[in-house]
């Protein structure tokens, strides 16, 4: 890492009284204006969007009246915007899409990877069916990538190259989004291999509040809200987090560790962003984050599905606690 970056510790793992385990971080909490409480001083260390970049992509489909245009319901809109665990109707979802806008799976051009969902996972090795591509937890974004490309009359051949079009089409609605301007990124590419772009985590968070709290995208925010098992699935951070709030919380998570959070009735967000990817961290950190600002309701804390991914003690394997998961950040 970078000397001019110093990440904060956010989360202890402590066994018997010692320190086994420790995961550093940056966490932002702020609105359009400014930001409200950061962990530590990043000096605007650029990380690259990765998956939360999703929601910010899918944008256009907004713009361009493709949603109009081709009737996209809500639960559509949701899954161009997911990193969905590949189920059956994360994958009918995907192929609803494909249709409507006059594509098939083969056009898509992610890998066949295995689903995240272990049930999906363990029906494909049982019945021995093919991994297809609408199993890849982005075959939803790549779904609606070509349905922009025939709109702006782009080839749909090679997509996700990195010069074409439709990469600076998308990189310069992120930018608008983001508040920043182009030559401030950096641009590599994601684990599907579409185009991403680095910028500091407040841009990232303004990205969010000019695209959630704008009516302009309301399609976006109310497929989010009223289809959060679409944004990820079973035991997901983010969609676990829109399930538990009151109708005013819009999660996204992206790999290496980050996470945005908007809260729709104060017009805030939190970036999370965990130095070495755990996901438990990750997890661990951004619900913490939530109970602290009181953006969850206390009773909604401890359902079974939170339970699930907000986890504070270490047990065995004889459910025997053993220890403690412990928050090492106050905010202010």
């Amino acid at each position: 890492m970078d000397d001019k970056y110093n990440y904060t510790k956010l989360v202890e793992y402590v066994r018997n009284g010692l320190i086994e385990q420790v995961h550093f971080g940056t966490i932002v909490h702020m609105n359009k204006k400014q930001i409200l409480y950061k962990t530590n001083n990043d000096n605007n260390y650029k990380f690259y969007h990765r998956s939360c970049m999703k929601p910010l992509q899918a944008a256009s489909l907004i713009d361009l009246d493709i949603d109009k245009k081709y009737n996209l319901k809500l639960d559509e809109i949701g899954i161009c915007c997911a990193s969905h665990c590949g189920d059956i109707t994360h994958q009918n979802l995907v192929l609803s899409v494909l249709e409507k806008t006059g594509f098939k799976e083969e056009d898509l051009l992610c890998k066949p990877i295995l689903p995240l969902s272990k049930e999906e996972k363990e029906r494909l090795i049982i019945s021995k069916e093919p991994i297809r591509k609408i199993h890849n937890n982005c075959s939803g974004k790549h779904a609606i990538m070509l349905a922009i490309c025939k709109e702006l009359g782009f080839s749909t051949n090679n997509y996700k190259d990195i010069n074409h079009p439709l990469t600076n089409y998308i990189i310069n609605k992120v930018c608008e989004l983001c508040e920043i301007n182009k030559d401030e990124i950096l641009i590599s590419k994601d684990g599907c291999g579409l185009p991403v772009i680095a910028t500091s985590l407040e841009s990232l968070g303004k990205g969010f509040l000019n695209l959630f709290l704008n009516n302009k995208y309301q399609k976006i925010k109310n497929a989010f809200l009223n289809y959060p098992y679409i944004i990820g699935g079973k035991e997901r951070l983010d969609s676990e987090i829109i399930n538990a709030s009151a109708g005013n919380l819009i999660a996204k998570v992206g790999a290496c560790g980050l996470c945005v959070v908007v809260n729709l009735e104060k017009e805030e967000c939190i970036v999370v962003k965990i130095a070495d990817s755990n996901m438990e961290a990750r997890s661990f950190a951004t619900i913490n984050t939530l109970i602290q600002l009181k953006w969850l309701d206390p009773s909604r804390i401890y359902s079974s599905q939170i339970n699930k991914i907000y986890i504070s003690k270490i047990y065995s394997q004889d459910n025997e606690v053993l220890g403690d998961v412990i928050p090492c950040f106050k905010l202010n």
